[in-house]
């Protein structure tokens, strides 16, 4: 029996391509990609430098990491619902100056002026909130707005001059240092990083309110139509990245025992680039916060390299921006920011 030429059906060749691409990094949102960057991440950096898969080395890389993780974590909320903080390295510094000028300044302690510290972080949420639900300003103008209001309260609070436990005499600790210090032999700077994404993501993965908020991310008007209040949960994720950021500037005053107005720079744009890197796209609806954690460790270990390489600190934003052009590939879809 002979089989016609017409009957035989062409092999659509990069049809399977992807197939088989999905299949081994998964689909968009999936942890498998920036698992993916994380293994290439560590292989690149073991044959560039003996030093890197040390246990000192690692140490270090997470615990420096420890703060871009948890930024990353409200950051990953905020760009899951098609929006962005902008603001966050500036409320981090401003947020390490008020702890830092409340128990050393004010004497007030340790626990007190932390938990202030983060009410404040939770207040500038709830303010960018209410200014992009109900003064209906895009998410960008509002926390670039804050980005440089934040600056500029870090710089008045102490005008412009750092605070540490020398600023004052006689010396007066932070009184919250103790939170740099270790459980087990384990910084609990990482324990207390790693606690917020394990948190994040059960608040995501487990409770009605991460199917929520990706239902907002996906489709805002559908979200709206079946009953969910689109505004109350947008404010809640900007008060969640308050609050977050907040608590990264407390943990990096802990761990340098002092802090400066312009502390975290370059923090936003990292965050942001760990949360795409991550699988998280830019249109929101999808993703992880363990995905964007993994992207923030992957940032990690770009700077670390930088530095076990002995190159111009200046190199880290050339590499950051490969990062996101990389991380922009990976999770495209269009970009829709709120």
């Amino acid at each position: 029996m002979s089989v016609s030429a017409a009957s035989i059906k062409p092999v659509n060749y990069p049809a399977k391509l992807r197939q088989v691409g999905r299949l081994l990094i998964g689909g968009a949102g999936s942890v498998k990609r920036p698992i993916i960057f994380l293994v290439l991440a560590i292989a690149i950096s073991s044959f560039l430098s003996g030093s890197f898969f040390t246990v000192a080395n690692m140490k270090s890389l997470l615990i420096s990491s420890s703060f871009l993780m948890v930024i990353t974590v409200g950051e990953a909320f905020v760009i899951m619902m098609g929006m962005i903080d902008l603001g966050v390295e500036s409320v981090l510094a401003a947020s390490g100056m008020l702890a830092a000028f409340f128990t050393i300044y004010q004497k007030m302690p340790a626990i007190p002026a932390v938990l202030l510290t983060l009410a404040i972080g939770a207040l500038i949420g709830i303010t960018v909130g209410l200014l992009v639900t109900k003064g209906r300003i895009p998410s960008f103008i509002v926390t670039l707005g804050s980005y440089w209001g934040f600056e500029g309260v870090a710089l008045l609070i102490n005008n412009g001059s750092y605070i540490s436990p020398f600023s004052v005499t006689p010396t007066r600790g932070l009184g919250f240092g103790s939170m740099a210090g270790a459980t087990l032999g384990v910084s609990r700077l990482i324990l207390l990083s790693f606690g917020v994404v394990i948190l994040g993501q059960i608040l995501l993965s487990v409770t009605p309110l991460g199917a929520w908020i990706k239902s907002v991310g996906s489709n805002e008007t559908s979200a709206r139509v079946v009953g969910l209040n689109t505004a109350r949960l947008k404010v809640l994720v900007f008060v969640i990245s308050g609050v977050l950021a907040a608590l990264a500037g407390v943990m990096m005053t802990a761990w340098s025992q002092s802090i400066y107005p312009n502390s975290g720079t370059g923090l936003s744009l990292e965050a942001i680039a760990a949360v795409i890197l991550g699988g998280i796209p830019f249109t929101g609806g999808r993703g992880t916060v363990v995905g964007a954690a993994i992207g923030a460790v992957v940032i990690g270990i770009v700077n670390d390299l930088i530095i076990l390489l002995g190159l111009p600190a200046l190199w880290e934003y050339i590499f950051v921006a490969l990062v996101l052009v990389v991380a922009g590939l990976q999770a495209r879809g269009g970009v829709n920011v709120k």
